[in-house]
C-alpha cells in the first residue's frame, strides 16, 4: 500500500510501499469505498507529479487512448476519470491496453527490494527476465525460489494481477519490441531471442498485443531515422561486431566509476576491463562474448552469441551487474531519512555493482578473506591460469572460462596452495566448490537472505561477512549487509553512526530493505570529508 505523510508545507508526500496489490484489487472489484478511493487518488497524484520513486511499481491505463504508461510518462496527464491502475504490464495487457511508445514500459525498472511474498515475486521476476519460463515450467521456477507452484501463482495474482506464464509472455513481447527497434537482428532471430518457439506464434502474439505486425513496427522505426542513423542501427552486423542493444542509461561518470570497481577485481583472462568498456566470455549455451560501453549518453551492449536463446539471460545479467534497474529515487528517499547517513548519500550515486555469476563471486569472496583487493585479484588470476578452461573462441584479453566448480572440487589443497593460498583458505575453496558442484542449479537458486546465509555459514571457513557479501554481490540481494566489514565500520565511525559491528547492525535496521545500498554508500564515502 502507499502511505502518505503531511509535509511542513501541508503538501502530501507519498512514500512507496509495495506492489499496491490491494489498491489494484479494489479497483478491479469496483470497490468505491472511501479508503480505496483515497488510495487511488494517491496513485494518481504520484502519476501526475511524475514521481520517479514509483517507476516500475505500477502502470497507468488510459481509457481514451487504449494505452498504458509508466508513472513517469512525459505525456500530458489525462483526467482522473479516464485512468486505471495496474500492478504489472501483464495486467495492463490483459485489460486490452497497448504499451506507450513514448515512455516505453519495457524500460521500467524491475522491483527487487521487498519483504514477504513481494520479495518472492521479485525473485521470480528476476528469473523470468533471465528466460526461466521460456523453456522451463512454473513448477521448476517455484522450486528454485523455495515455494510451491500453487503459492507462486497466488502471489503473482495478488501482487501483479497476472499469472507467472502471462507475465513471462508479456516480458517476451516487450523484449522483442526493444530488439525490433534497436537491433539489426532479422525478425526470425528476434522471435527466438525473445523466447518464442516459432515465428508464427511470435507474429500472432505481437499483433494481438500491439495491433500491428512486427515488420510494420520496424518499418515505422526506420522511417523516423535519417540515413546515417538507419545504417548505424540496422546494418547487418558483421561476425566481429555482433548484436548491439541499448540498455537503460547511466551517466558516463557513473559508468566510469563502475568500470574502476570491476577493473580492480577482474579475473585475468575471463574479464577484460579497459578505461571505457567491460568485456567477458559467456559460458551459457554455446558460449560467445560481450562488451559493454557508454556511447552517446547511453549504455550499449554488443554481443556475439551462437545461441540467440541465451540473449535474455545475457541482458538480464548485464543489467544486474551494473544495477541498471536500481530504483534510485526510492532508495534515496528512504535512506535520506537517516540524518547521519545523509552526508555520505549526497556524495555518491546509489548503485550496487554485482558479479556476472554467483559462483565466481563466491570463490572471489573467499580469495579476498583477510587480504587486500589487489592481493585477491592476483590470486584470482593465478587460479584462472592454473585451473581455468581454455576458451574455444578466445577474444583479445579473453582466453579462459572460469574453472567449473567440479574442477576446484577435485583439486587437492596442495594444488590450491601452489597459487599462493594458505592451507586454510585452500581447504575452504575446496569445501565451497564441492558444495556448489553437488547442486548444479546453485547459481540460479536463491531462497532468501537468512536461509542462504545459514546454508553458507554451515561450511567450514565461511563466516557471516563472506555469506552476506556473496548474497549482496553474487545474488544482488538489496538487503544484504556485511556489518563486520572494516571499510563499513571506518565510514560509520567517521559519520557518527556506530563504532562496533553490533552497533552498526542495529543501526542498519532502519535502512531495510535497502541495506546493501547503504553499505555501498559507506564504502564509497571518503572519511576525509567527515573531518
Amino acid at each position: 500500500m502507499i502511505k502518505s505523510t503531511q509535509a511542513a508545507s501541508g503538501a502530501t508526500t507519498i512514500q512507496p510501499g509495495g506492489y499496491l496489490g490491494a489498491v489494484i484489487a479494489a479497483q478491479q472489484r469496483g470497490d468505491a469505498s472511501c479508503e480505496a478511493s483515497s488510495e487511488a487518488e494517491r496513485l494518481y497524484r504520484a502519476y501526475e507529479t511524475r514521481d520517479a520513486r514509483f517507476d516500475g511499481r505500477f502502470f497507468v491505463g488510459v481509457k481514451t487512448t487504449g494505452i498504458f504508461c509508466r508513472p513517469v510518462c512525459p505525456a500530458r496527464t489525462p483526467l482522473r476519470r479516464n485512468v486505471s491502475f495496474f500492478a504489472s504490464a501483464a495486467a495492463a495487457f490483459a485489460a486490452g491496453l497497448r504499451p506507450c511508445l513514448r515512455c516505453r514500459p519495457e524500460r521500467a525498472p524491475v522491483l527487487r527490494a521487498l519483504a514477504g511474498g513481494e520479495a518472492l515475486v521479485a525473485r521470480a521476476l528476476a528469473a523470468i527476465d533471465g528466460g526461466d519460463l521460456n523453456e522451463g515450467s512454473v513448477e521448476q521456477l517455484s522450486a528454485r525460489i523455495g515455494v510451491t507452484s500453487r503459492h507462486l501463482r497466488r502471489l503473482f495474482e495478488t501482487h501483479l494481477g497476472a499469472t507467472p506464464v502471462a507475465v513471462a509472455q508479456i516480458r517476451r513481447l516487450l523484449f522483442a519490441k526493444q530488439l525490433i527497434e534497436e537491433s539489426a537482428l532479422p525478425l526470425s532471430g528476434i522471435a527466438f531471442a525473445a523466447g518464442f518457439n516459432s515465428v508464427r506464434r511470435f507474429n500472432t502474439a505481437f499483433r494481438a498485443s500491439y495491433g500491428r505486425a512486427p515488420q510494420d513496427m520496424r518499418r515505422g522505426r526506420m522511417a523516423k531515422l535519417n540515413d546515417a542513423a538507419r545504417m548505424e542501427t540496422f546494418a547487418e552486423p558483421g561476425t566481429s561486431a555482433g548484436l548491439r542493444i541499448a540498455l537503460p542509461g547511466i551517466d558516463a561518470q557513473e559508468f566510469s566509476r563502475l568500470l574502476d570497481f570491476y577493473r580492480a577485481r577482474a579475473f585475468a583472462g575471463v574479464e577484460a576491463v579497459s578505461e571505457s568498456s567491460y568485456a567477458r566470455l559467456v559460458h551459457l549455451g554455446s558460449g560467445g562474448h560481450f562488451d559493454v560501453r557508454h556511447v552517446q549518453g547511453q549504455m550499449q551492449l554488443e554481443c556475439a552469441l551462437p545461441d540467440l536463446s541465451q540473449l535474455p539471460r545475457v541482458v538480464a545479467r548485464v543489467k544486474r551487474m551494473f544495477d541498471l534497474d536500481a530504483p534510485q529515487a526510492a532508495v534515496r528517499a528512504h535512506l535520506s531519512c537517516d540524518k547521519l547517513l545523509a552526508p555520505a548519500l549526497r556524495a555518491t550515486t546509489v548503485r550496487v555493482p554485482c558479479a556476472w555469476d554467483a559462483y565466481e563471486l563466491a570463490v572471489r569472496a573467499v580469495l579476498g578473506q583477510q587480504v587486500s583487493v589487489k592481493a585477491a585479484t592476483t590470486l584470482a588470476g593465478r587460479l584462472v591460469a592454473r585451473f581455468g578452461v581454455l576458451a574455444k573462441a578466445p577474444q583479445p584479453g579473453l582466453t579462459h572460462q572460469f574453472p567449473p566448480a567440479v574442477v576446484l572440487a577435485q583439486a587437492k589443497p596442495s594444488e590450491l596452495q601452489a597459487i599462493g593460498l594458505v592451507r586454510a583458505r585452500a581447504e575452504t575453496i575446496g569445501t565451497l566448490a564441492r558444495h556448489i558442484a553437488s547442486a548444479p542449479d546453485w547459481s540460479a537458486r536463491y531462497i532468501g537472505l537468512d536461509a542462504f546465509c545459514a546454508e553458507l555459514t554451515a561450511l567450514p571457513g565461511i563466516g557471516s561477512w563472506t555469506a552476506q557479501y556473496i548474497a549482496m554481490r553474487g545474488f544482488a540481494d538489496p538487503d544484504a549487509f556485511p556489518a563486520a566489514d572494516l571499510g563499513l565500520l571506518r565510514s560509520a565511525r567517521a559519520l557518527g553512526i556506530a563504532t562496533t559491528p553490533r552497533e552498526l547492525e542495529r543501526h542498519a535496521e532502519r535502512w531495510r530493505p535497502w541495506r546493501a545500498y547503504a553499505a555501498q554508500i559507506l564504502w564509497n564515502f571518503d572519511v576525509k570529508d567527515a573531518a
